[in-house]
């Protein structure tokens, strides 16, 4: 189990390093990674802050799974932490039922394409890998 925390581990901190070197350089083409409209007007537009603190929280779920492996610190709840991360991406992968997820209605665009391909498979992997560390750990 060790082996699948590593990975996840991994798998956070290069999402957190995308999103602060998007928060630091800015991002080369928008359309591929936010939501757009069959229009191409974007639905979201994220900020520095805004892309920082979601750099952070994916550090911290870095930290949670690189933690079952070095154990740094203890904390009874971690546990909970970990299966609510992994909610999370369930529901990421899932989506809206509009521009995120397999279930999504517009398509077409970039960043559907992108996130059929493998934003969304990703957050499944990610989710399903969690729930195999946190049913058979």
């Amino acid at each position: 189990m060790e082996v699948i925390s590593l990975i996840l581990a991994i798998i956070f901190i290069f999402l957190s390093g995308l999103h602060l070197y998007w928060a630091l350089f800015g991002l080369k083409d928008p359309a591929s990674v936010l939501p757009a409209d069959t229009d191409g007007s974007l639905k979201m537009r994220p900020g520095k802050l805004g892309t920082i603190l979601v750099a952070l929280f994916l550090a911290f779920f870095a930290s949670i799974y690189l933690n079952k492996v070095l154990n740094f610190f203890h904390f009874d709840g971690l546990q909970y932490i970990s299966t609510g991360i992994g909610i999370l991406f369930l529901l990421r992968s899932i989506g809206d039922f509009k521009y995120v997820g397999f279930f999504k209605s517009i398509k077409g665009t970039r960043f559907s394409t992108m996130d059929q391909r493998y934003y969304a498979p990703l957050a499944l992997v990610v989710s399903l890998l969690i729930l195999a560390l946190e049913l058979w750990g």
